[in-house]
Parts: structure tokens; sequence; C-alpha cells
């Protein structure tokens, strides 16, 4: 494969080419393995190598470090569990950012092929058991445990009986959406990471779980008061992960705010469309997926060249979360780690009260 400065958005949109070649690298360097593998697992293996060169070439890009890194960490908890060695591993990432750097320019080949190299030795270092992806879960007898087991079971029924006996010792709505929903999702997306459960239980707990949201909704807004300031909240193009930033919307609306929720992977165009129909006083953005974070950044710097002061935008997802700064980092105002705090930042922000913005 021949160099032709492709750039890093090109390694994430299209990483097929260089993952391909990557594993060529892997059975020339370790030829007693290519024997191993028949269709499937040879399909699995170049998809594995697909994702060493997105992240890796994300990892260029803001946040991307600390993206990377929790990638790394992701790795090690889930080739532990399928009793991969750790030194193929380790040379699986080395010929990822091999092949990589192949296809760009001095500066970022360059880059790349470090990045790689560092990536392999954190690998060899770092212990599963200290990090996020290798927890054991919520504590079994806890309310989250009980929830996120009946959602895993494909039991909606069951998991409302959960949010049902919290309602009846006298939590909150919005206890239940920040104590309970928030880290069950967070644990459902952790074990399908890991591959304890299949998309399709992932996909059915979060279905679930927007649900009940719906169901409890009208009780949470029932003593709201229109206070006149709209918010616009989506998600970043790209991003499908939606159960978050609809509790964020969810949690303005309960304060007064009217919210205008635009769902998953709302393009920058129809974002800005809206905004220049709508006038909001914010603008709340969301993603999962640190790949998608470039959007945001995107989106951002299109608002600002209408009207540099407003609308104020706030940003939160996992990408905010682990890389301290990012929000800076792409020009947004402020930030949130929860929904309450994301009402907080953007309240601020917009009535001009002093405080901190995460």
């Amino acid at each position: 494969m021949g160099r032709n400065a492709r750039t890093l958005e090109d390694l994430i949109e299209r990483p097929d080419e260089a993952a391909g070649t990557a594993l060529d690298l892997l059975f020339e360097s370790r030829p007693e393995l290519k024997d191993r593998y028949d269709g499937r697992s040879l399909l699995r293996a170049r998809e594995d190598m697909a994702h060493h060169v997105r992240r890796l070439a994300q990892s260029g890009l803001p946040g991307g470090e600390a993206a990377f890194r929790d990638y790394i960490s992701w790795l090690k908890v889930l080739f532990r569990g399928l009793r991969l060695p750790d030194d193929l591993v380790e040379d699986s990432l080395r010929c990822a950012g091999r092949a990589a750097a192949a296809v760009l320019g001095e500066e970022d080949a360059r880059a790349i092929r470090d990045r790689a190299d560092r990536a392999s030795e954190l690998y060899a270092r770092m212990d599963p058991d200290a990090e996020g992806y290798g927890s054991g879960g919520p504590p079994p007898g806890t309310a989250v445990h009980a929830y996120v087991r009946s959602l895993v079971d494909g039991q909606r029924d069951r998991a409302r009986m959960v949010v049902d006996a919290e309602l009846s010792r006298g939590v909150s709505i919005r206890s239940l959406y920040l104590d309970l929903f928030q880290p069950a999702q967070r644990e459902v997306g952790r074990l399908w990471h890991v591959r304890e459960i299949s998309v399709a239980q992932e996909h059915f707990a979060t279905a679930a779980t927007q649900y009940l949201m719906s169901e409890l909704y009208p009780r949470l807004i029932a003593q709201s008061r229109t206070n006149g300031r709209v918010l616009v909240a989506a998600c970043a193009q790209g991003e499908l992960h939606e159960v978050g930033i609809r509790m964020v919307a969810d949690f303005f609306q309960a304060e007064g705010w009217d919210s205008r929720y635009f769902g998953a992977n709302l393009p920058a165009d129809s974002l800005l469309a809206e905004v220049e129909r709508l006038r909001p006083d914010l603008v709340a953005l969301s993603a999962t997926l640190p790949e998608n974070v470039r959007w945001i950044a995107r989106s951002i710097e299109a608002l600002r060249s209408r009207d540099p002061r407003r609308p104020a935008v706030l940003v939160g997802g996992f990408p905010f979360l682990i890389a301290e700064g990012l929000w800076k980092e792409i020009g947004a105002d402020a930030t949130g780690s929860d929904c309450e705090k994301a009402v907080e930042a953007g309240t601020r922000l917009v009535t001009g009260t002093p405080g901190p913005k995460e």
C-alpha cells in the first residue's frame, strides 16, 4: 500500500485497507498464526485490526489520548476473557500502527507509530482488575443490580417492579434517573463491551429504560413552571447512543425550560437550521463514541461563525468524562457529568450566575 497522505479522519472513516495490511504484517512476523484461523476467525481478526487502526487515528484528535487509554483498558479485560496471549495483542497494536503510518503524511505517520508502541507497552503492564471494565458491576442486593439483571434477562416487567419498589420507599423520580437509570445504562454498556451480553440484549435494555422513562416523564415535569428559556438537545452527527442526552433534556424540562430534543445522529446542518429557526438560549450536544467528538467540534465552530456569543453550548458524554478539559479544547462553554450537573451548568451559562463549569 503506497503512501498517499491520507488524514487521520480518513482512517477513522475508512480503516479497512490499513486493517488488512496490519493483519498481513502480523502473519509475516508470526507465520505460525495463519493456520489457526478459519474464515470466520479471520474476519473477526480483521475487524479487531480495524478497531485498532480507528482508535490509533482517533488518539491524534482532541480527547483522543484519554479515549485510547480507555480502549486499551477495554482490550485488556476483553482479551483476558478470551484467553488471548498478551504478546499477540501487543504485536497486533504495533502492526496496526505500522499499517496506519504507511498511508499518512510524515508527521502523522511518526506520531501514530509512536502511539502504537506506547499502547503496546501500556497493554503489557496494565492490570485488568484495576480498570473500570474489569469491575464486578453493581453489588448484588442493590436496586441497580436487580434492575440490570432484569433487563439482561429480557424481563421489562420485572425491571418495572424494581422501579416501583424504589418509588414506594420514597425515592424521587429525579433520583431514579441519577441513581438507577444512569448507572444501569453504564453497566449495560460495560457488559456489552466485554461481550458478556449480546448487541440484542444491549438494545433491549436501552429500549426498556427509555420506555420506563417515558412512563415517568409526566410525573417528572408535573410541577415545572415555564421560565421562558429554550434548549436544543441532540446527539452529535453519527452518534446513536441517546439515553444520556434524553435524560438531560428531561431534567431541563422539569426545571421549566422548553426542551427541544432531537434524538440521535442529528446532522450538523440540521442542527444549525434548528438553531436558526428556534433561537435557543442553550444547545446541549452529546457524544458517547470518541470519534464523534469531532462532529460536536465542527458544530460549535459553525455556530460561533454565525454568532460568537449565542447560543451557549453545553457538551457531555463519555469522552468528556475521561478527558479533562476536552470541552474547552473544542470550544464549548461548559460540560456536565450527569443530567443534574448539566442543568446547573446550563443555567449558569444563560443567567450569568458564577460557578464552576466542570
